[in-house]
């Protein structure tokens, strides 16, 4: 049997997939905190499966409290890393 298979169906199985999306929500909920508290002028979140939709979910959020959510994207639409920084004045 194909190990990797077996790593690639377990992976993406809908409960990996939901407890993967649950914990980049609060990565990026506990990034933009931190950088509207001030503690932080920016956090590179890396390796998001979900960073791209996530950030979509939040650009709103984040644009009101004066936080910039900027991916950068991996290829062939593999996932992102996500930047998270105060927008400049």
């Amino acid at each position: 049997m194909d190990h990797r298979a077996t790593q690639d169906t377990a992976a993406n199985s809908p409960e990996e997939t939901r407890r993967r999306l649950t914990s980049e929500v609060a990565e990026v909920e506990a990034a933009i905190a931190l950088v509207a508290s001030g503690s932080a002028s920016s956090v590179t979140l890396t390796g998001l499966r979900f960073g791209e939709q996530v950030a979509r979910r939040f650009r709103a959020e984040a644009t009101a409290s004066g936080i910039r959510l900027e991916p950068i994207l991996w290829p062939e639409d593999a996932g992102c890393d996500l930047i998270v920084r105060k927008i400049d004045e």
